[in-house]
Protein backbone atom coordinates (compact mmCIF):
# COMPACT_ATOMS: atom_id res chain seq x y z
CA UNK A 1 0.00 0.00 0.00
CA UNK A 2 1.24 3.48 -0.60
CA UNK A 3 1.19 5.86 1.82
CA UNK A 4 0.69 9.71 0.37
CA UNK A 5 1.15 12.38 2.84
CA UNK A 6 -1.72 13.81 3.94
CA UNK A 7 -2.56 17.80 4.53
CA UNK A 8 -4.83 18.57 7.42
CA UNK A 9 -5.29 22.07 8.02
CA UNK A 10 -6.85 23.60 10.75
CA UNK A 11 -7.79 27.15 11.19
CA UNK A 12 -7.56 28.24 15.27
CA UNK A 13 -8.91 31.16 16.39
CA UNK A 14 -9.55 31.26 20.09
CA UNK A 15 -10.05 27.18 20.02
CA UNK A 16 -8.50 26.21 23.77
CA UNK A 17 -11.61 25.15 25.59
CA UNK A 18 -11.51 21.91 22.83
CA UNK A 19 -8.33 22.65 20.81
CA UNK A 20 -6.78 19.47 22.45
CA UNK A 21 -9.47 17.26 22.05
CA UNK A 22 -9.39 18.15 18.24
CA UNK A 23 -5.50 17.58 18.15
CA UNK A 24 -5.64 13.98 19.53
CA UNK A 25 -7.90 12.70 17.20
CA UNK A 26 -5.76 13.42 14.52
CA UNK A 27 -2.41 12.75 16.14
CA UNK A 28 -3.75 9.32 17.07
CA UNK A 29 -4.82 9.12 13.81
CA UNK A 30 -3.79 5.19 12.52
CA UNK A 31 -2.45 6.32 9.45
CA UNK A 32 0.68 8.24 10.29
CA UNK A 33 1.94 9.83 7.20
CA UNK A 34 -0.03 13.27 7.73
CA UNK A 35 0.93 17.16 8.60
CA UNK A 36 -0.83 19.11 10.49
CA UNK A 37 -1.07 23.14 9.69
CA UNK A 38 -2.87 24.88 12.34
CA UNK A 39 -3.06 27.81 11.32
CA UNK A 40 -3.46 30.31 14.50
CA UNK A 41 -5.14 33.36 13.43
CA UNK A 42 -4.65 35.61 16.09
CA UNK A 43 -6.00 34.06 18.84
CA UNK A 44 -6.13 35.67 22.43
CA UNK A 45 -6.43 32.88 24.62
CA UNK A 46 -4.34 30.38 25.54
CA UNK A 47 -4.68 28.51 21.89
CA UNK A 48 -0.86 28.71 20.93
CA UNK A 49 0.35 27.44 24.26
CA UNK A 50 -1.52 24.54 23.22
CA UNK A 51 -0.07 24.44 19.72
CA UNK A 52 2.99 24.43 20.99
CA UNK A 53 3.00 21.69 23.21
CA UNK A 54 1.63 19.62 20.40
CA UNK A 55 4.25 20.64 18.05
CA UNK A 56 6.71 20.19 20.56
CA UNK A 57 6.03 16.53 21.07
CA UNK A 58 5.15 15.62 17.80
CA UNK A 59 7.11 17.14 14.86
CA UNK A 60 4.19 16.72 12.10
CA UNK A 61 2.80 19.89 14.01
CA UNK A 62 3.30 23.14 11.65
CA UNK A 63 1.98 26.39 13.42
CA UNK A 64 1.54 29.28 11.15
CA UNK A 65 0.63 32.93 13.19
CA UNK A 66 -0.71 35.47 11.16
CA UNK A 67 -3.12 38.55 12.08
CA UNK A 68 -6.90 37.75 12.85
CA UNK A 69 -8.52 37.50 9.23
CA UNK A 70 -10.95 34.64 9.56
CA UNK A 71 -11.40 31.37 8.79
CA UNK A 72 -11.04 31.90 4.96
CA UNK A 73 -8.33 33.32 5.75
CA UNK A 74 -6.78 31.30 7.64
CA UNK A 75 -7.64 28.18 5.04
CA UNK A 76 -6.44 30.07 2.23
CA UNK A 77 -2.90 30.53 3.71
CA UNK A 78 -2.77 27.08 4.80
CA UNK A 79 -3.36 26.10 1.11
CA UNK A 80 -0.33 28.06 0.50
CA UNK A 81 2.05 25.97 3.14
CA UNK A 82 0.96 21.88 2.57
CA UNK A 83 2.96 19.55 0.60
CA UNK A 84 0.64 16.78 0.86
CA UNK A 85 -0.83 15.21 -2.26
CA UNK A 86 -4.57 15.04 -0.02
CA UNK A 87 -5.79 17.97 2.07
CA UNK A 88 -8.50 17.69 4.88
CA UNK A 89 -10.02 20.69 6.78
CA UNK A 90 -10.88 20.00 10.03
CA UNK A 91 -12.05 22.79 12.49
CA UNK A 92 -10.73 23.12 15.78
CA UNK A 93 -13.52 22.68 18.33
CA UNK A 94 -14.75 19.67 16.32
CA UNK A 95 -13.21 15.90 15.82
CA UNK A 96 -12.00 13.26 13.79
CA UNK A 97 -12.46 9.02 13.81
CA UNK A 98 -9.21 8.17 14.33
CA UNK A 99 -9.68 5.72 11.55
CA UNK A 100 -10.53 8.62 9.01
CA UNK A 101 -7.34 9.10 6.84
CA UNK A 102 -6.40 5.09 7.11
CA UNK A 103 -9.63 4.28 5.74
CA UNK A 104 -9.09 6.79 2.81
CA UNK A 105 -5.55 5.39 1.74
CA UNK A 106 -6.93 2.01 1.46
CA UNK A 107 -9.37 2.91 -1.05
CA UNK A 108 -8.39 1.36 -4.10
CA UNK A 109 -9.22 3.64 -6.66
CA UNK A 110 -8.51 7.66 -4.58
CA UNK A 111 -11.53 10.05 -5.93
CA UNK A 112 -10.97 13.59 -6.43
CA UNK A 113 -13.70 14.17 -3.58
CA UNK A 114 -13.88 11.78 -0.76
CA UNK A 115 -17.14 12.78 1.17
CA UNK A 116 -18.03 11.18 4.58
CA UNK A 117 -20.80 11.88 7.39
CA UNK A 118 -20.94 13.94 10.29
CA UNK A 119 -22.95 13.70 13.73
CA UNK A 120 -23.00 16.65 15.94
CA UNK A 121 -21.50 16.75 19.20
CA UNK A 122 -23.85 17.94 22.41
CA UNK A 123 -21.59 20.79 23.81
CA UNK A 124 -23.10 20.45 27.77
CA UNK A 125 -23.00 16.46 27.61
CA UNK A 126 -20.76 15.96 24.63
CA UNK A 127 -23.22 13.11 23.60
CA UNK A 128 -23.31 12.51 19.85
CA UNK A 129 -26.27 13.78 18.03
CA UNK A 130 -27.19 11.85 14.83
CA UNK A 131 -27.73 15.17 12.83
CA UNK A 132 -25.97 14.07 9.50
CA UNK A 133 -24.70 16.49 7.20
CA UNK A 134 -25.90 14.57 3.78
CA UNK A 135 -28.47 11.77 3.21
CA UNK A 136 -27.54 9.38 0.94
CA UNK A 137 -30.47 8.40 -1.03
CA UNK A 138 -29.70 11.97 -2.48
CA UNK A 139 -27.14 10.29 -4.89
CA UNK A 140 -28.20 8.21 -7.22
CA UNK A 141 -26.84 4.67 -7.54
CA UNK A 142 -26.11 4.96 -3.41
CA UNK A 143 -26.67 1.17 -3.09
CA UNK A 144 -23.87 -0.04 -5.12
CA UNK A 145 -20.91 1.00 -2.35
CA UNK A 146 -18.29 1.16 -5.08
CA UNK A 147 -19.71 3.60 -6.98
CA UNK A 148 -17.99 6.40 -8.48
CA UNK A 149 -19.59 9.95 -8.20
CA UNK A 150 -19.55 13.36 -10.03
CA UNK A 151 -21.83 16.06 -8.50
CA UNK A 152 -24.76 15.71 -11.48
CA UNK A 153 -26.06 12.56 -9.55
CA UNK A 154 -26.64 14.55 -6.69
CA UNK A 155 -30.64 15.02 -6.93
CA UNK A 156 -30.79 17.66 -4.46
CA UNK A 157 -27.65 19.96 -4.62
CA UNK A 158 -28.25 22.44 -1.96
CA UNK A 159 -29.97 20.05 0.52
CA UNK A 160 -27.79 19.28 3.83
CA UNK A 161 -24.56 21.48 5.37
CA UNK A 162 -22.33 22.62 2.81
CA UNK A 163 -18.96 21.62 5.34
CA UNK A 164 -15.50 21.45 4.05
CA UNK A 165 -14.70 19.56 6.87
CA UNK A 166 -16.59 16.19 5.83
CA UNK A 167 -14.65 15.25 2.72
CA UNK A 168 -10.79 14.60 1.43
CA UNK A 169 -9.80 16.55 -1.90
CA UNK A 170 -6.93 15.64 -4.16
CA UNK A 171 -4.86 18.77 -3.75
CA UNK A 172 -4.63 19.57 -7.27
CA UNK A 173 -8.60 19.81 -7.57
CA UNK A 174 -8.39 22.99 -5.44
CA UNK A 175 -7.74 26.16 -7.03
CA UNK A 176 -5.65 29.62 -4.84
CA UNK A 177 -7.72 31.62 -2.36
CA UNK A 178 -10.75 29.10 -2.86
CA UNK A 179 -12.50 30.26 0.16
CA UNK A 180 -13.98 34.09 0.09
CA UNK A 181 -11.90 36.08 2.42
CA UNK A 182 -14.08 38.70 4.77
CA UNK A 183 -17.66 36.89 4.52
CA UNK A 184 -19.77 34.28 5.99
CA UNK A 185 -20.91 31.48 4.82
CA UNK A 186 -18.10 30.92 2.68
CA UNK A 187 -17.85 27.17 2.97
CA UNK A 188 -21.28 27.25 0.91
CA UNK A 189 -19.00 28.39 -1.98
CA UNK A 190 -16.46 26.28 -1.76
CA UNK A 191 -18.60 23.10 -1.92
CA UNK A 192 -19.81 23.99 -5.17
CA UNK A 193 -16.79 25.42 -6.32
CA UNK A 194 -14.94 21.64 -5.82
CA UNK A 195 -17.92 19.72 -6.38
CA UNK A 196 -18.06 20.97 -10.14
CA UNK A 197 -14.33 20.56 -10.48
CA UNK A 198 -14.47 17.19 -9.33
CA UNK A 199 -14.63 14.44 -11.89
CA UNK A 200 -14.82 11.19 -9.46
CA UNK A 201 -16.79 11.92 -6.08
CA UNK A 202 -16.62 8.80 -3.17
CA UNK A 203 -19.64 8.95 -0.94
CA UNK A 204 -19.56 6.98 2.60
CA UNK A 205 -22.66 7.37 4.44
CA UNK A 206 -20.72 6.60 7.94
CA UNK A 207 -19.90 9.62 10.48
CA UNK A 208 -16.27 10.02 10.61
CA UNK A 209 -16.47 13.82 11.86
CA UNK A 210 -17.82 14.84 15.21
CA UNK A 211 -18.76 18.95 15.27
CA UNK A 212 -20.22 21.19 17.58
CA UNK A 213 -22.65 23.58 16.35
CA UNK A 214 -21.39 27.20 17.56
CA UNK A 215 -23.60 30.26 17.64
CA UNK A 216 -21.93 33.45 16.67
CA UNK A 217 -23.24 36.10 15.86
CA UNK A 218 -22.39 36.57 11.81
CA UNK A 219 -23.20 39.21 9.09
CA UNK A 220 -26.14 37.31 7.68
CA UNK A 221 -26.38 39.52 4.51
CA UNK A 222 -23.21 38.04 3.26
CA UNK A 223 -25.29 35.08 2.50
CA UNK A 224 -26.91 37.04 -0.29
CA UNK A 225 -23.11 37.87 -1.49
CA UNK A 226 -22.29 34.59 -1.57
CA UNK A 227 -25.94 33.06 -3.34
CA UNK A 228 -24.78 35.57 -5.89
CA UNK A 229 -21.48 33.84 -5.79
CA UNK A 230 -22.57 30.51 -6.06
CA UNK A 231 -25.33 31.68 -8.93
CA UNK A 232 -22.29 33.21 -10.82
CA UNK A 233 -20.35 30.04 -11.29
CA UNK A 234 -23.37 27.64 -11.94
CA UNK A 235 -24.11 30.04 -14.81
CA UNK A 236 -20.14 30.02 -15.65
CA UNK A 237 -20.48 26.16 -16.13
CA UNK A 238 -23.63 26.98 -18.52
CA UNK A 239 -26.08 25.00 -15.63
CA UNK A 240 -28.26 27.84 -14.98
CA UNK A 241 -31.44 25.88 -16.73
CA UNK A 242 -30.72 22.50 -14.73
CA UNK A 243 -30.41 24.32 -11.13
CA UNK A 244 -33.11 26.93 -11.52
CA UNK A 245 -35.87 25.36 -9.82
CA UNK A 246 -33.57 24.12 -6.46
CA UNK A 247 -31.59 27.40 -6.29
CA UNK A 248 -35.20 28.91 -6.08
CA UNK A 249 -36.11 26.75 -3.31
CA UNK A 250 -32.83 27.19 -1.50
CA UNK A 251 -32.85 30.86 -1.51
CA UNK A 252 -36.31 31.17 0.12
CA UNK A 253 -35.57 28.38 2.65
CA UNK A 254 -32.38 29.93 3.45
CA UNK A 255 -32.85 33.55 3.53
CA UNK A 256 -35.95 32.37 5.50
CA UNK A 257 -33.76 30.44 8.10
CA UNK A 258 -31.09 33.24 8.35
CA UNK A 259 -33.79 35.99 8.82
CA UNK A 260 -34.15 34.29 12.57
CA UNK A 261 -30.87 34.97 13.22
CA UNK A 262 -30.41 38.60 12.14
CA UNK A 263 -29.99 41.59 14.78
CA UNK A 264 -33.03 42.51 15.73
CA UNK A 265 -32.09 46.38 14.62
CA UNK A 266 -31.48 45.14 10.92
CA UNK A 267 -34.38 42.63 10.89
CA UNK A 268 -36.19 44.58 8.64
CA UNK A 269 -33.92 45.67 6.17
CA UNK A 270 -33.22 42.17 5.68
CA UNK A 271 -36.25 41.21 5.18
CA UNK A 272 -36.84 44.09 2.44
CA UNK A 273 -33.84 42.63 0.74
CA UNK A 274 -34.57 39.36 0.63
CA UNK A 275 -38.17 39.64 -0.46
CA UNK A 276 -36.54 42.08 -3.23
CA UNK A 277 -34.23 39.46 -3.94
CA UNK A 278 -36.91 36.63 -4.21
CA UNK A 279 -39.70 38.63 -6.20
CA UNK A 280 -37.60 38.31 -8.96
CA UNK A 281 -38.37 35.23 -9.54
CA UNK A 282 -41.62 35.95 -10.85
CA UNK A 283 -40.25 37.63 -13.80
CA UNK A 284 -38.09 34.74 -14.72
CA UNK A 285 -41.17 32.39 -16.02
CA UNK A 286 -40.67 29.63 -13.76
CA UNK A 287 -43.35 26.95 -13.90
CA UNK A 288 -45.81 27.86 -11.38
CA UNK A 289 -46.70 24.04 -11.04
CA UNK A 290 -43.67 23.26 -10.28
CA UNK A 291 -42.97 25.67 -7.65
CA UNK A 292 -45.89 24.48 -6.44
CA UNK A 293 -44.53 21.18 -5.80
CA UNK A 294 -41.58 22.89 -4.36
CA UNK A 295 -40.86 21.90 -0.48
CA UNK A 296 -41.93 24.28 1.92
CA UNK A 297 -43.13 26.51 -1.51
CA UNK A 298 -45.68 28.50 1.25
CA UNK A 299 -42.73 30.26 2.67
CA UNK A 300 -42.24 32.14 -0.79
CA UNK A 301 -45.62 33.38 -0.95
CA UNK A 302 -45.45 34.31 2.91
CA UNK A 303 -42.44 36.36 2.46
CA UNK A 304 -43.92 38.52 -0.40
CA UNK A 305 -47.70 38.76 1.44
CA UNK A 306 -46.34 39.60 5.28
CA UNK A 307 -44.32 42.18 6.48
CA UNK A 308 -41.34 41.27 8.28
CA UNK A 309 -43.00 41.11 11.76
CA UNK A 310 -46.11 38.89 11.03
CA UNK A 311 -43.60 36.68 8.65
CA UNK A 312 -41.30 36.63 12.02
CA UNK A 313 -44.40 35.61 14.34
CA UNK A 314 -45.50 33.29 11.86
CA UNK A 315 -42.19 30.93 11.37
CA UNK A 316 -39.94 31.49 14.33
CA UNK A 317 -40.54 28.38 16.12
CA UNK A 318 -41.17 26.29 12.81
CA UNK A 319 -37.86 27.76 11.10
CA UNK A 320 -34.85 28.65 13.79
Amino acid sequence: MTTPLISVIIPVYNAAEFLEECLNSLRLQTYQNLEFICVNDGSTDCSVEILQRFKESDSRFIIINKENGGASSARNLGLKKVKGEYISFVDPDDRVSLSLYKKFIELENKPDIYMFNAVEINKTSNTVYPKYFFNINEWKNHKDTNTIHVFDDCINPFHGIMSACNKIYRAGLIPENPFPEGLNYEEQYFFFLTMFLAKSIKIDFNPMYYFRNNSFSKNTFDLFKITDMIEALIDSKGLSRNYKYALFQHKYKRFAQEYFKTDENLRQEYYEEMRSRLRKYEEEGLDSNICERLTLFGIYKNILNLDYKEFFEKYFQKLL
